[in-house]
């Protein structure tokens, strides 16, 4: 799992080394100049990397890589000077290298852009983890330039003004193709904001671990955490074993969204699927998975409950909203369900998915536990946080927090980033797996299908919303061919075989190659 830590984390695990004398600076700096120099493989002959150095730590690193590039890497680097004052000790080992710096302030357009025309790689190291989400009015040009030259980027610890803690960023920041991020992943690179602009984040080790907090800010599921939590079947596996779960979904305005959840569900693996739903509803799920339980609701039905105690019982997930009207029954029975606050049995389930219709029947009053999650967009998160008294416009971290706190529920706000907020209070979880190509009508409800059947197998719901999260976007990516075709929502249903088995397929050539 990948775990990030916020600015002052960081600085407090630096501490004892930097008073032991450890020279953090060149390692991240050597560091640093070998991802140059792994950037400048296919780059022409006699390639130069230019360097924007800061006053502070950071531009020191980027100062001193300079250094290390042309000493023992025979590669042109220079620097701009992007502040009054200078890293001396950077300044000087570059200088001593052969390199020449620019102060900023003596550049004219056509110099700068003249130095940028030249320029194979682009490092920046304007601002690390002291960095705030405002550029100085006098910086604006310089980074304009290096946007408008399309020369690569090469950030150094974190992409300049954004924070470290929170991933807030300035329109104006430089975005990265890769960020080189020393001693550890700074949770502001894994939050909205930073992660858009950090690129792809490679991680130096500076042996800060054992100096950091037991608990992380953020934490990031991978690959191997996904070979680890996804349920797989044993010999003895049953049905019942392997999870069932009950889907409350699909109306008369909104059939397709059942076909969709159910497809999730049962493609993610679930061993039974049940689907309460109108009639006509069913007829449309069954044609495309006739493997489903149907139960009808409807006229004549509403009376009393769709699913006998026994069947209840035997129920191990539910989720409820896809499709479904605010004043749909089904929404009411299934908040009160998983709010604890029907005549049930003992063993039916206390876990599931609120999700589309059923978010609006959470009011202030609602207490739920971690492993019942709501899966709000945006826009629904916002008009949920106003029901509970919660300021709608916080940033996704803090809105995602407090609507776990004010419910108990784990919160999965969807995005570009998807945010993760244990109901626990446990840290936060952010995926980034995702296609732009899932913004379409319905990938929502197959999110739900897919994270009922991981509650159901008996994930914890913190544990199953960040790894239907990472499933969802990795099925995606899949079906649009990583972003090149646009796709529907029933080909993310399609894919998640697929996205599961080369998860595990990975790990199988992995332990081959280890004989």
């Amino acid at each position: 799992m990948l775990r990030a830590h916020g600015a002052e984390a960081v600085r407090e695990a630096e501490r004892p080394l930097l008073e032991a004398g450890e020279p953090l600076m060149l390692r991240a700096a050597a560091a640093l100049a070998e991802r140059a120099v792994h950037h400048l493989r296919s780059a022409p002959f006699a390639p130069q990397v230019l360097v924007l150095a800061g006053a502070g730590s950071n531009g020191g690193d980027g100062l001193h890589a300079a250094a290390i590039l042309r000493r023992e890497h025979s590669l042109a680097a220079d620097a701009i000077t992007a502040a009054p004052r200078r890293h001396e000790e950077g300044a000087a080992a570059l200088e001593a290298a052969g390199g020449t710096l620019h102060p900023l302030a003596s550049l004219d357009e056509e110099r700068l852009a003249h130095l940028l025309c030249g320029a194979d790689l682009v490092i920046d190291s304007i601002l690390g983890i002291g960095g705030r989400p405002e550029v100085p009015a006098e910086l604006l040009p310089l980074l304009e330039a290096v946007r408008d030259s399309g020369v690569p980027v090469l950030a150094a610890d974190l992409p300049s003004f954004v924070d470290a803690t929170t991933g807030q960023a300035a329109p104006e920041a430089l975005p990265a193709r890769e960020t080189v991020t020393f001693g550890a992943v700074k949770a502001g690179l894994l939050l909205p904001g930073g992660a858009e602009l950090a690129g792809t984040v490679h991680l130096v080790d500076l042996g800060l671990e054992e100096h950091l907090p037991a608990r992380a800010a953020v934490e990031r599921l991978e690959d191997a955490d996904v070979r680890a939590l996804l349920p797989r079947p044993g010999r003895d596996s049953t049905k019942y074993r392997r999870g069932v779960v009950a889907l409350a979904v699909g109306s008369e305005q909104y059939p397709g969204a059942a076909v969709l959840a159910v497809s999730g569900a049962a493609r993610t693996g679930a061993g039974m699927v049940r689907c309460l739903a109108p009639q006509a509803v069913l007829d449309l799920v069954l044609r495309a998975r006739p493997e489903t339980v149907g139960h009808p609701v409807g006229p004549g039905r509403a009376g009393g409950r769709v699913l006998d105690d026994e069947t209840l019982a035997r129920t191990h997930a539910v989720v409820i909203g896809p499709g479904l009207p605010g004043d749909d029954p089904r929404v009411r029975r299934g908040v009160a369900l998983l709010a604890g606050q029907m005549d049930v049995p003992a063993e039916a389930p206390r876990r599931g998915v609120l999700d589309a219709g059923a978010l609006g029947a959470i009011d202030p009053g609602t207490r739920l536990c971690p492993d019942v999650v709501l899966t709000p967009h945006r826009g629904e998160a916002e008009r949920l946080a106003r029901r509970l008294d919660i300021d709608p416009d916080l940033p996704a971290p803090e809105l995602a927090r407090a609507l776990a706190a004010a419910t108990g529920a784990t919160v999965l706000l969807k995005g570009a980033i998807t945010l993760v907020a244990p109901g626990d209070g446990g840290p936060l979880r952010s995926q980034d797996d995702a296609t732009p190509q899932l913004a379409t009508a319905g990938t929502g409800d197959v999110l739900a299908g897919v994270l009922g059947a991981l509650l159901a197998a008996g994930l914890p719901g913190p544990d199953a919303a960040a790894l239907a999260a990472l499933l969802h976007g990795r099925a995606g990516r899949l079906a649009s061919r990583d972003g090149l075709h646009p796709l529907v929502a029933l080909d993310v249903a399609d894919s998640l075989p697929e996205a599961i088995g080369t998860i595990l397929a990975d790990a199988q050539d992995l332990n081959r190659g280890a004989r």
